[in-house]
């Protein structure tokens, strides 16, 4: 089993196509094939099942990918900790992000990054928090910043707390509100809402407010894209309840405080001990332009 035999299955599982893995992984098809059916015929197992119109995973190939990322990444991680030694900082950084940060300009934070480790190779996968710290958890992931409420991270995962947020209720700029210093969540309850989708990592924090509340809202919209949400608010679509550093255009928006309003934990996941040369430094970059205490809750 090579670490060349474990990346032509991800990339396969990945497109569910062979040329088109092949393709991104810059070799022929045919060496890609003959990769995959090397591991096929070492495991004892077919990982995928073929057909003329299509190619999907078997329930081995299935279980094969998490390890297959888990072994990939720590490999990953034993070169940069040899070239670390050597008293430089190499490698990949792989991180998983939210799309909004409160206290954090990821942009700031890998440039200063690139400046002290130019050897240093990232990238940024914009995902949901749920996805984010599974992927931390498996070793697919680095660093993952999450919007999510963690009592206590599974093993193998440490977390730091960024900043405690208040949602606010986000209004268009002519909307009866505008002059409102503070609402309630039974006025919310009242209004046609946009939010994120039901279950995700964005939602849960409000419906359970709701919840705890006894009151019902209507979600008239749900979407992952926090641009299409407040755009939806600008039209009197509905209004969003949302933290305000998911709102950093207020072009023809308003917020108000919701008093009695969900509150969104933010943290940044990593492997700890375990964590590569690059993710440390990464780390040490972040903690030089983070507050020496999580924000307090706002609102």
């Amino acid at each position: 089993m090579t670490p060349l035999q474990l990346r032509c299955v991800l990339a396969v599982a990945e497109d569910l196509h062979f040329t088109r893995a092949a393709a991104h992984l810059g070799i022929a098809q045919s060496a890609l094939s003959h990769q995959v059916a090397a591991l096929e015929a070492e495991l004892g197992t077919r990982l995928f099942e073929r057909t003329s119109r299509r190619v999907r995973l078997t329930a081995a190939g299935t279980a094969l990918l998490p390890r297959a990322r888990a072994v990939l990444a720590e490999l990953d991680r034993l070169r940069t900790d040899v070239v670390a030694a050597g008293g430089a900082v190499a490698g990949r950084l792989r991180i998983g992000a939210v799309p909004t940060l409160p206290e954090v300009r990821l942009a700031d934070v890998l440039a200063e990054l690139h400046r002290r480790h130019p050897a240093v190779r990232a990238s940024v996968a914009v995902q949901g928090s749920d996805t984010t710290l599974a992927a931390v958890a498996d070793g697919s992931l680095d660093v993952g910043f999450v919007g999510l409420a963690l009592s206590e991270p599974p093993a193998g995962v440490e977390r730091r707390l960024l900043a405690v947020e208040r949602h606010v209720a986000v209004v268009a700029a002519d909307d009866p509100w505008r002059a409102r210093r503070r609402v309630r969540l039974r006025d919310v309850a009242t209004r046609p809402c946009v939010d994120f989708p039901a279950g995700t990592g964005g939602r849960r924090q409000t419906d359970a407010a709701f919840a705890a509340a006894s009151l019902v809202r209507d979600v008239v919209v749900e979407s992952d894209d926090v641009a299409l949400l407040l755009d939806l608010v600008r039209r009197g679509v509905g209004t969003a309840l949302l933290t305000a550093s998911s709102v950093p255009d207020l072009a023809g928006l308003r917020t108000v405080a919701v008093v009695d309003g969900p509150a969104r934990r933010s943290a940044v996941l990593h492997a700890g001990d375990g964590a590569s040369a690059a993710a440390r430094a990464f780390l040490a970059e972040l903690d030089r332009h983070l507050p020496a205490d999580p924000a307090p809750a706002r609102g």
